[in-house]
């Protein structure tokens, strides 16, 4: 089981549902509303393998729909440092 948290270095503000991080002190800030405030949130809070499965439970879409598409977006907030 692997486990996501906000990286080092790393700011983040939340607000209503909009997640704005940035890797301080540089940036770039990066919003995430909708869809992408929710996955910043899911992979925070639980293991990695199953953000897929907790994000279709919150939006009701078909885990093997999106699961593609969350796994990616994930891998990309990792590959630019927001995640760890």
């Amino acid at each position: 089981m692997t486990r996501l948290r906000q990286a080092g270095g790393v700011g983040i503000v939340e607000d209503d549902g909009t997640v704005y991080a940035a890797r301080l002190p540089d940036g770039p800030i990066v919003v995430l509303d909708g869809i992408a405030g929710l996955i910043w949130s899911e992979a925070c809070g639980g293991d990695r393998e199953s953000t897929a499965d907790r994000v279709a439970e919150a939006t009701d879409a078909a885990p093997d729909a999106i699961r593609a598409d969350v796994e990616d977006f994930v891998a990309d907030l990792v590959a630019r440092g927001l995640l760890e």
